[in-house]
This record gives structure tokens, sequence and C-alpha cells, in this order.
């Protein structure tokens, strides 16, 4: 773990238009509970992620010029005694694996503890990538809610106008979903392997990002939308639910335009 500090780990990577190796650098600078992921060298060293330590919440965009929109909620979430439980701080390293950036991460949620960590690939143009891999220990004892007693994973967004959004629609497999004024998501939970929130540019933010999950086996897909004025709340959920708790997971997540 590392506190109101800055580290650089740097990776060569082949310059396709000179001979030369051009040496690129991953950054992770830590300002508060928030921990920014950069990619670049020279003057070009944009952000490409923002993980809030705090909640256990992961920001990423898919280039210099993207806006930032959808989070991924990296601990599960939880129905539990009538009560919800959902983000938690998280304790994290930092590590360089070849051209990769390896964020370690560990945190307790409700009477689970999680342990994963974040493989990010070098950005390319328009899109950037990377896998999860989670497991967890201790046991739960769930409530009875069909579609939402657990949540592996989960993507958190904002759509309080038609004009003002992170988020402008759902995407399942191959399906594609308007966003409801409220409620559910989707008439009814979809088994799929791949799911997103689908970005773009509205009034109130340009060149939000499409965020992408693709799990390792099919799941139940569902989510649910909460009434707001507040373009500063995150009213969109959209996640995989299960009816028991999961032992560990795996799933890529890609950010594009």
């Amino acid at each position: 773990m590392f506190s109101d500090s800055a580290f650089s780990l740097a990776s060569k990577q082949r310059s396709h238009t000179s001979p030369p190796t051009v040496l690129k650098f991953w950054s992770a600078a830590q300002r508060g509970s928030v921990v920014e992921v950069s990619y670049g060298s020279g003057t070009d060293f944009p952000q490409y992620a923002a993980l809030h330590i705090d909640c256990g919440f992961l920001r990423i965009n898919w280039g210099p010029y993207s806006g930032w929109g959808t989070s991924l909620v990296l601990l599960p979430s939880l129905w539990v005694a009538g009560e919800y439980y959902q983000g938690a701080p998280i304790d994290i390293q930092c590590r360089l694996d070849g051209p990769d950036f390896l964020i370690y991460f560990s945190g307790a949620i409700a009477t689970l503890k999680a342990f994963g960590h974040i493989r990010l690939t070098p950005p390319q143009s328009n899109l950037f990538a990377g896998k999860a891999t989670v497991s967890i220990s201790g046991t739960a004892d769930l409530d009875h809610r069909p579609g939402e007693a657990f949540k592996p994973l989960a993507l958190s967004s904002m759509h309080v106008l038609e004009d003002k959004w992170d988020a402008q629609s759902i995407a399942v497999g191959d399906q594609v979903f308007d966003m409801p004024t409220h409620g559910w998501l989707l008439p009814q939970p979809i088994l799929s392997r791949r799911f997103a929130l689908n970005g773009g540019s509205s009034r109130f933010k340009e060149r939000a990002p499409t965020l992408e999950i693709e799990m390792d086996e099919p799941r139940q897909i569902t989510g649910w939308k909460t009434p707001s004025l507040d373009p500063d709340d995150d009213n969109v959920g959209l996640w995989a639910a299960s009816d028991y708790v999961l032992p560990g997971w795996q799933y890529k997540f890609t950010t594009r335009l």
C-alpha cells in the first residue's frame, strides 16, 4: 500500500513509426483515497484508471480523449438479514509483470473476505482492457432475493435524464435494451457471459466509455435504475447474479469508444 505518493514502472514498447525502442511507463499515484493509473511517455501521459480504495470501485476510460463514466465494483455485493452490502475499503499492492500492470487487492464485506488481482494490459487506440480474478473466503446467510442475493460483480453508472448520462443503453449478449425511466433494466434476467453499459456523447458529457464484461461462465444478468435528477448519483446498476456465495470468478473488462 502507498499513501500520497507516486511511482513509475517502465515497459519497453516497440515503436511502429521509427526503429528506436520507445519506453512507455505505467504510473500510479495516490491522491487521497483515489489511486490514479496512467500510461505513456514524455509529456504524453494520460490517465486510464482511477481506483477508489475507500469503496473498491474502479473507473476506467478508453484513452486520452475519453470522458469518465461507469464504475466496476470489485468486491461482491450481497443481501444479508435485510441489509444490502455494496462497496467496502480495500488494501492494494501494485507491480509490473512484463508489459502488464498488476493490482492486488483485498477487502472484507459483510461476513466475507475477498482477495483478487487486476491485470491491466497496455492501452490500444481507443480501447483499454484488463482481466480480474477474485476469490472469496467465509460464509454468508443470504436473503432470499432471486436475481440479486449475491452479485459477484456489478457495474455502477448514472442516467438521470435523456441528455444527462454516463450510460445510454444496456447490452446483454447480442441484445441491446433502451434505458428505462426507473425499475428493472431488463424484462427478466438473461443468462449470458457478456454484458455492458454503452456510453457515447450526450449534452452532459462527451465520449463517455462503454464498459463491457466477459465472464468465465454464463450467469444471470439483471439490473436496476433508481429515479434521480442528480448527475452526481450513480442510480444505475447492472450485475451478474447468484443465489449463493460463489468461491471465486474471473472476467475480462474492456472500455472503448
